[in-house]
């Protein structure tokens, strides 16, 4: 036995009763069962892994980020519908293509379940799951199991075709692990035709099973590393699809687990004010929940400052030039262990207290997003132009009513130009209706 192997079922075992399924070896008369799994939604899998799929009358699964639907390079939740409506799977990946064990257990709770409730949402059945990354501890198998997945996929532990030292050929079915299920390596843009095969025949030469492939990009030159081209998945496909004859079939992941679909499960409630809202507490020289933004062109430098309006710390930034763009600290945009959460329909009472000085013509304003359902961040509104000035005042913002499906707020202080900013004191009030 391998010892990725042998990691997963340990941490597998570590997950309770209730994730694992008992271990079925594969034999003869299991057959080999292949799975083309795509992750992440790229526009590039609908544009020419769908028309290669049914072209072949195949079938996929495909794992979806809530949050990136309908954004610039991830297809739109109608395309998401059309290859459901055909028969492929739809399955859920976080939130925001979150790296689950770097996160607190709530916060992977968020990501996991938030994920999946926001697809269910949009009409689509989400039974099995995939780790970003293909990354994943106990703690991550059961949030997946306890979000309502009947399975969750990692990435590895089925060994490369010619490179086997004890390792598995296929993973068993049903799985030895059903919140680990094992694969090849992720496709990348070297693998071969040759290689893609190999992982088939290696399973069916060793008594059959599952083989999940991982799918990133379908596209000639659209990624240095994790892409596939058309050409090579379709003479893939056309090898693959006669051997259905000598029983190696295609089957989604749902075909393969099986299980009902179970009910949505909420993440976590969220905060209602802003978590360290005085910039105390710090790691690696960032104030817990608030997040260094800014985009553009502009040379900055970031200071943990003891020049605080209360308490013992201030955030500074100073830009020295700038072309276009701005700095500024903002609460954290994450699925809710910092983000405070918004209700439809309420206004709020947004607070930084500020000091600064900029050139002329500078338009410092405070800087306001929310959180659409999907678990987008949206920029939303700015508030006034601040003045300049030497000693801590306060800028106090009330917002327009919240958008219907807007679930959390971020806001911060954003310096567009050449100057000095600090800034403490966060403060966010609910108005109501």
């Amino acid at each position: 036995m391998s010892p990725r192997r042998l990691l997963v079922l340990v941490t597998a075992a570590l997950v309770g009763a209730a994730c694992v399924l008992a271990e079925v070896p594969a034999s003869a008369d299991t057959g080999t069962v292949v799975s083309l799994t795509f992750d992440d939604g790229a526009q590039d899998q609908y544009d020419n892994a769908r028309p290669a799929l049914a072209s072949h009358g195949m079938k996929g699964t495909y794992y979806i980020n809530s949050a990136r639907v309908g954004t610039s390079g991830y297809m739109t939740q109608a395309e998401i519908a059309s290859l459901e409506s055909a028969g492929n799977e739809i399955g859920g990946h976080t939130i925001t293509h979150a790296d689950l064990p770097t996160l607190s257990t709530t916060e992977q709770q968020r990501q996991v379940c938030d994920d999946r409730v926001a697809l269910l949402n949009m009409g689509f059945t989400v039974k099995n799951f995939a780790y970003p990354y293909g990354n994943a501890s106990s703690t991550s198998g059961q949030v997946v199991h306890d979000c309502g997945y009947n399975s969750a996929r990692t990435v590895g532990g089925v060994v490369s075709p010619g490179d086997c030292n004890g390792c598995g050929y296929a993973e068993t079915i049903p799985p030895a692990s059903p919140y680990f299920t094992q694969t090849p390596d992720s496709v990348k843009t070297g693998t071969t035709l040759a290689q893609l095969q190999g992982y088939v025949t290696q399973a069916e030469t060793h008594g059959g099973g599952w083989v999940q492939l991982v799918v990133h990009h379908v596209c000639n030159g659209c990624d240095d590393t994790y892409a596939v081209s058309p050409a090579t998945l379709s003479s893939f496909l056309d090898w693959l699809a006669p051997r259905a004859a000598n029983g190696t079939v295609v089957k989604t992941v749902d075909q393969v687990i099986g299980g009902s679909l179970q009910p949505p499960v909420n993440g976590p409630p969220s905060p209602t004010t802003v978590q360290n809202p005085s910039l105390e507490a710090a790691t690696d020289g960032v104030p817990d929940c608030f997040q260094l933004g800014g985009y553009g062109t502009n040379t900055f430098a970031w200071t943990r400052t003891n020049d605080s309006h209360t308490g013992q710390f201030a955030e500074r930034v100073d830009v020295s030039a700038r072309t276009d763009g701005d700095r500024k600290l903002v609460t954290r945009q994450d699925a809710g262990t910092c983000a405070p959460a918004a209700t439809p329909g309420h206004s709020y009472r947004l607070g930084v207290w500020y000091k600064g000085t900029w050139a002329a013509g500078v338009t410092t304003k405070m800087s306001i997003y929310y959180r659409s359902a999907t678990g987008a961040w949206t920029f939303w509104t700015n508030g006034p132009t601040l003045t300049q000035t030497s000693t801590w005042q306060q800028t106090l913002v009330t917002t327009p009513a919240v958008p219907a499906g807007a679930t959390n707020i971020s806001f911060g202080v954003a310096l567009p130009g050449a100057g000095t900013l600090v800034v403490d004191d966060f403060s966010l009030t609910d108005q109501g209706t």
